[in-house]
């Protein structure tokens, strides 16, 4: 399966994996998931359909997480520490995996 949306937000599994829990077509409505929905270390990324992607590649790119408070923060080196700590293996992927409305 291809990129379908601009945003999608990933949840760092126990065996450090990334796992889609949101896809978004607008940032507005991914900023809201985020804050009010998601969890810590939650992370918002830019999919390749994103105009300000940078096209290096089909994976996405860090935009923000939600860290401490309710509010996202970015801050790509914080989220990456964390990560770290859940022992994420550093990639993200390179195609969508669930359907929009997942």
């Amino acid at each position: 399966m291809e990129w379908k949306v601009p945003f999608v937000i990933y949840r760092i599994t126990e065996d450090g994996k990334l796992q889609e829990v949101f896809h978004a077509a607008d940032l507005k409505a991914a900023k809201y998931w985020l804050t009010y929905i998601g969890e810590q270390g939650d992370v918002l990324c830019k999919t390749p359909l994103h105009p300000k992607h940078s096209h290096k590649g089909s994976e996405p790119e860090y935009w923000s997480h939600k860290a401490d408070g309710r509010d996202p923060i970015s801050n790509e080196q914080d989220w990456r520490e964390r990560a770290e700590q859940r022992k994420f293996q550093g990639t993200f992927p390179a195609e969508q995996l669930c359907s929009p409305e997942a």
